[in-house]
Formats: C-alpha cells, structure tokens, sequence
C-alpha cells in the first residue's frame, strides 16, 4: 500500500466493519477447516490478521495462529486476545516487513499462510509479488498460500452485495449488515474508493505470479461468502 489512502484507513479502528468482517472471515475459516481438516498441530500465520477474526475462530479448536498486520489496535486486540499467541505490527513497505519478520520468525515455517481480503488494497500486482515472495519464505515444503477474496475482471458488487444481505438475513444479523452499508456509502471508505481505485488480479495474472517464483497456482471456489471473488492456493508443489 501507498503512504496515503487504504494504508491510512486500515490503521484506524474500523470497528463498524466489526460484525460483517467477522462472519464472512467465520465463513472462510469453516470452508479451510473442512477442506484442509486443520489440527491444533497445524503452523498458520494470518498476514493482515485485522482484529484476529481467524485466531477467534479457530480457538475453540486449540488451533494458534500467528498474525502480523498494519494496525497497532488490531495487533494490541489480538495480544489480548490471543496472550499465548504470537501477533506482530508490520509496516506497508515490504522491505522493512522482511526485516521484522526475519526478527520475529526466525527459524520458523508455516503450514497454511493466509492474505484474505487485502489484494484489492494493495497499489499494483508488483507489490503483491513482492509479498507473495515474502510469505514463500516461510511456508515449509509441503505448505500453502492461500490468497482470498481476489477481486478480478468478474467480480460484481451487486451480487455480492446481495450474497452478504442472505447471509446475514439467515444469521439473523440484518442490522449489522444495514450499518456496513451504511458505512461504506457514508464514510472515509467511499472518498478513498473514488480515488485510490481497488486493485483488481485477473486469473492470469496471478498465475504468471505464481510461475516466476517457482509456486504452483490452484484457483479454488467457494472458500469466501463474495462469489464473485477468487481464491488461490500457492504452493512449492501441485496441490493434490
């Protein structure tokens, strides 16, 4: 991200995206649970962990994640949290990134790193490649990436609009959606989407990624509530 504009937003709190983040990331964890069968075993490092909505769900299952992300509060939220949990501030610039995780990751590798809902904040594909060739460091062998919530050249906000109001309506949490919405057409969110346009990843785009660093790409439906959206799995092998 740049020095000004989305970088800036998710530093704040932004607790009136609170309920609505927190069931579409409840969503995702459910789909990883059931298709990679997680286990307290299992190393996960959530990079961009917000207000540790994963941590959360994956709690009850003595399942301990590690997080890293921009935003002091979320990461001081989290330590609360989360006390035997490791959950680290990091800064927009890669390089400096690479530095702190070298200090607070030293010797370890994760089974499963998460970048869900943050491409489509970053300024270019080039600034995800360099996070992406970040995070490869420390994946293990056997590991994966897991980027979701892409937006590319399919994505329609409508209808993805509309799969969150169902999905809140059957959760019983309208009033929560009504305030997001409202948010996001009243608030700080809309003047920065006006000017900083969200970052769009086509396909292809994230495959030619993939292949100059070496990774296996796997496209995967379904692991978020938006639909419309895409989900890959990156990995030093094919994914069987």
């Amino acid at each position: 991200m740049g020095s000004t504009g989305w970088d800036n937003f998710w530093k704040g709190e932004r607790k009136s995206f609170y309920a609505v983040m927190k069931m579409a990331t409840r969503y995702f964890v459910l789909n990883i649970e059931k298709i990679y069968h997680l286990k307290p075993a299992d190393e996960i490092f959530d990079y961009g962990c917000g207000p540790g909505f994963v941590a959360d769900s994956l709690a009850p299952k003595k399942i301990r994640i590690t997080g890293a992300d921009i935003n002091e509060f979320f990461i001081e939220e989290c330590r609360r949290n989360h006390p035997d949990s490791l959950f680290t501030v990091i800064t927009t610039d890669t390089t400096i990134n690479k530095k702190i995780l070298e200090e607070q990751l030293s010797g370890k590798r994760f089974d499963y790193i998460l970048f869900l809902s943050v491409t489509q904040y970053l300024k270019s594909v080039s600034e995800l490649e360099d996070i992406i060739k970040l995070l490869s460091v420390y994946m293990k062998e056997q590991g994966m990436i897991i980027v979701s919530d892409v937006l590319d050249e399919n994505t329609n906000n409508k209808k993805d609009v509309l799969t969150l109001l169902i999905h809140c309506i059957k959760k019983g949490r309208i009033g929560a959606f009504i305030g997001f919405i409202y948010y996001l057409l009243f608030s700080d969110y809309r003047t920065i989407s006006k000017q900083v346009k969200l970052l769009r990843v086509s396909e292809q785009a994230m495959r030619d990624l993939a292949t100059r660093n070496n990774l296996s790409c796997e496209k995967v439906h379904g692991l978020t509530l938006q639909k419309t959206r895409s989900n890959y799995i990156l990995s030093f092998t094919p994914v069987k």
